[in-house]
């Protein structure tokens, strides 16, 4: 007797981590430094105008690029680590960088 086994995921462990519809990391950093700009200028109506437009604003832009991809930000993280060993080209007729000796063909 063989019966299909079913293992069921809860939508939290395949859904992204997301703060108000922007990735979690950014909606934080960009809220703390709009409440910085708004109470460390001191409470004018200027400071909260432009605090409040930059976090709007800012805000905005973040959900519309987490709507395209909810982890860009984690990905371009990486990249930025992988930078030494993947170097960009140019175009098809770059210069070839430098190979190791052990991945060179005999």
């Amino acid at each position: 007797m063989t019966r299909d086994r079913q293992l069921i995921l809860h939508r939290s462990l395949t859904t992204p981590d997301l703060v108000a519809g922007g990735e979690r990391e950014l909606v934080i950093l960009l809220w703390t430094a709009v409440f910085a700009l708004i109470f460390g200028g001191g409470i004018r109506p200027l400071s909260i105008l432009v605090g409040l437009g930059l976090g709007l604003g800012g805000h905005y832009g973040l959900m519309q690029a987490a709507k395209i991809d909810p982890q860009w930000f984690k990905i371009y993280r990486r990249s930025l680590h992988y930078r030494p060993f993947y170097r960009a080209r140019s175009h098809a007729r770059a210069r070839f960088g430098p190979r190791k000796p052990s991945i060179t063909a005999t």
